[in-house]
């Protein structure tokens, strides 16, 4: 007589109350493969008509359909995909007070008139102007009382100084 095992599911062990643990790290934090799993989960099990609990199904859907409605992709919304942009900005501070620096330096210039000098600013740092403007909007008001000599050492401090 042949007894056979049921076949286990890879997600067997894991307990409703895991399972909530994880729906709400996730509510909260990026990670597509966890987040892939939670799926693969839930599929698993209504693929093979096993029980769960619907409170933990209904707590990931209601944050999946609040994120949807406040313009998220649904795979954004599922976690799946980072919000657009998240974790891919780069750290410009460095690179901004440098900049500030270098415009308000180039503003003080004799004959050199605020336009002239955030093109001229931006063009040696390699950005637009209005990267120039913000800098300058965002740093000028400690900048401004700082002496020539000193914007200078502050101007080349950025990989990108002139």
């Amino acid at each position: 007589m042949n007894m056979e095992q049921p076949e286990e599911r890879k997600w067997d062990k894991v307990t409703p109350e895991g399972l909530y643990t994880i729906i709400q790290y996730l509510k909260t934090n990026f990670d597509a493969e966890l987040s892939h799993k939670v799926i693969e989960l839930f599929h698993e099990r209504m693929r093979d008509d096993i029980d769960f609990d619907p409170a933990l199904l209904h707590s990931l859907m209601k944050h999946v359909f609040a994120q949807i409605m406040a313009g998220k992709s649904a795979d954004q919304a599922f976690g799946l995909k980072p919000k657009r942009g998240d974790g891919k900005r780069k750290d410009t501070f460095d690179r901004d007070i440098a900049i500030a620096a270098a415009f308000i330096r180039n503003k003080r210039k004799e004959d050199t008139g605020w336009e002239d000098a955030r093109f001229d600013t931006a063009e040696s740092f390699g950005v637009s102007e209005s990267t120039v403007q913000r800098a300058y909007d965002k740093f000028s008001e400690g900048l401004e009382l700082v002496p020539d000599d000193l914007l200078k050492e502050i101007a080349c401090t950025s990989p990108l100084s002139p």
